[in-house]
């Protein structure tokens, strides 16, 4: 890197070998103003973060509705995991092609195909067309989330990171909160199709916006041969065959199969196997690995992606059986569960923004971490004291606990993890921390769903009228916890029983969500606090000028005519 001659006062302005631009802020300040392109940026990736947000969460209040009118049957956890599934599966190949072709294009084919198979969603007929459609939609949801974190981490420094990552996931709560909601109103009031068709208009407008605002640099792409050749087909082929395997594993287990059986144990055994032949590949074969060793054997890095893994799968627990309680235990209906699940979701969006401004302010993340996750256990702790005579004062400010130590880890855990790596593999440790994320949330539906079927099923023979116990065996306990299911028995007595063994069942959920937050607390005492990078330098900037506020003088034609590459050093 060459840099240019500066006089006292005035800004460090050097020049890359990709013709970027770095700006150095001499006194150490960091009040940059951005453009307004910048922020239009900004709040086009925020608005897609809403779509693909309201979709994480509308479907938990509407779920056993649809598994009822479809007939899925145990086949019910296909309908998230098929999501989840295609969210991560081609994540790692994503972030390797973002650096190849660069952030636009992706972005934009990501959000085409979540609005495509929101689509397909809402006009199923079947179950299996409606797991088709939530894999076209879930392709495009990883895709979406992905990038909207790598052009994130183009535009602003790490030290600043937290700040900017917060205002996008603010509003990726304000959906979140939203989605419950608006899954059980159009479930109640009009038909549970528009969970998913309500994606469709929002996914165009998106769409439309990014198409139109998001205008990043990107390296000159060479032959389409030289291209392809830098990614890495034959490790992402494992990669995506490897989960599939785990999760084909992981969906039938306890639902369709039980666990200890080998249409079970053989794809998880396969899975993972390929996982560590995928590991191997990648560090000792590949030429262009799309999972580099740095990424994973630095300790903080590592840590970091471990509590990422438990915070999100708490978090999505939290999401998926506070309904269940509510209309399995209180009887309350799939509009009024989303409703009294607002605590849990807009609870996030104030926490989020307190989490990643304290962390640009403060610049210490293990500390925030140690209290999100004491507070997060916490919360799985109190759950457990719930039943069918709890307060609404006691659920509520449980899931605003929940929502505080989740929302505080929300915008921070990202960049705690790329603290010690370089900044050349944003894009690549983007994904990987994507991919856990995924992977965290398919787990988070099918513990918590394994738990609490296998409690209904060893408790359905207590029951007075043995007619009733099949609802409850064979993993079918989920579907019918709903206020409709409890409203058809017409005897009082066996209605309090089975509500009973849902509400006991539920609590042996909880315990096990308070051991697996009390693990990710202890975890975080493993992270060593490594300082946040304050200089910016990438290839993938916006098209124009940054404008720093401070006395630009003399170096006013030295700037002019380049296209800045948004490095700001106020170090």
């Amino acid at each position: 890197m060459t840099e240019a001659n500066t006089s006292p006062g005035t800004p460090d302005v050097a020049e890359d070998s990709n013709g970027g631009t770095t700006v150095h802020a001499e006194d150490g300040s960091t009040n940059v103003r951005h453009s307004t392109r910048f922020w239009a940026v900004v709040c086009s990736l925020s608005f897609t973060a809403l779509c693909s947000s309201i979709e994480g969460t509308i479907i938990t209040s509407a779920l056993p509705t649809i598994t009822k009118d479809l007939g899925g049957g145990n086949d019910f956890l296909w309908v998230p995991n098929g999501y989840f599934l295609a969210t991560i599966v081609m994540l790692p190949l994503m972030a390797q092609a973002s650096n190849v072709f660069g952030r636009r294009w992706l972005t934009l084919m990501a959000v085409a195909l979540f609005t495509q198979g929101s689509g397909i969603c809402g006009g199923a007929y079947s179950q299996a067309m409606l797991v088709g459609g939530r894999v076209i939609q879930g392709l495009g949801g990883g895709g979406t989330g992905l990038m909207i974190n790598v052009v994130l981490t183009d535009l602003v420094p790490l030290h600043e990171r937290g700040k900017y990552m917060a205002i996008v996931q603010v509003v990726s709560a304000v959906g979140a909160a939203l989605g419950p909601f608006l899954g059980g109103l159009l479930t109640e009031r009009s038909t549970w199709r528009w969970v998913f068709y309500i994606n469709v208009p929002i996914g165009g407008c998106s769409l439309a916006g990014l198409f139109f605002l998001l205008r990043v640099a990107q390296p000159p792409v060479k032959s389409w041969k030289e291209s392809l050749a830098r990614i890495d087909f034959f490790g992402n082929a494992m990669f995506m065959a490897s989960t599939v395997s785990v999760l084909i594993g992981v969906t039938w287990g306890g639902a369709v199969y039980e666990w200890r059986s080998y249409q079970v144990l053989v794809p998880l055994l396969l899975g993972f196997c390929g996982y560590g032949l995928f590991l191997v590949y990648e560090w000792t074969v590949a030429r262009h690995p799309s999972l580099p060793r740095a990424v994973i054997m630095e300790r903080t890095s590592a840590t970091v992606l471990a509590v990422t893994f438990i915070t999100t799968l708490c978090t999505y627990w939290a999401f998926y059986f506070m309904p269940i309680y509510f209309q399995g235990v209180l009887r309350k209906s799939a509009f009024w569960s989303g409703v009294d699940a607002l605590p849990l979701f807009a609870g996030l969006f104030p926490c989020a923004i307190i989490g990643g401004t304290v962390l640009s302010k403060w610049g210490r993340y293990k500390p925030l971490h140690l209290l999100g996750m004491a507070i997060l256990t916490l919360s799985f702790g109190l759950f457990s004291l719930l039943d069918r005579n709890s307060s609404t004062a006691a659920w509520a400010c449980f899931q605003l606990l929940c929502a505080i130590g989740s929302g505080l880890m929300i915008a921070i855990l990202l960049p705690a993890m790329q603290a010690p790596l370089d900044e050349d593999l944003v894009a690549l440790s983007t994904g990987v921390w994507a991919f856990v994320r995924g992977f965290s949330s398919v787990w988070a539906v099918t513990i918590p769903a394994a738990i609490f079927a296998n409690e209904c099923h060893l408790k359905s023979s207590t029951l007075t009228d043995q007619s009733l116990a099949p609802y409850l065996e064979g993993g079918k306990a989920y579907q019918y916890a709903t206020q409709s299911f409890l409203d058809g028995i017409e005897d009082p007595g066996s209605r309090d029983e089975i509500i009973n063994i849902f509400s006991s069942s539920i609590r042996t959920v909880w315990y096990a969500g308070t051991a697996f937050a009390g693990l990710g607390w202890l975890l975080v005492w493993l992270e060593k606090e490594v300082a946040l990078r304050s200089k910016l330098n990438t290839k993938y900037g916006l098209e124009e000028k940054t404008t720093v506020t401070k006395h630009v003088e003399a170096e006013e034609g030295t700037t002019s005519g380049a296209q800045t590459k948004e490095s700001v050093d106020p170090s």
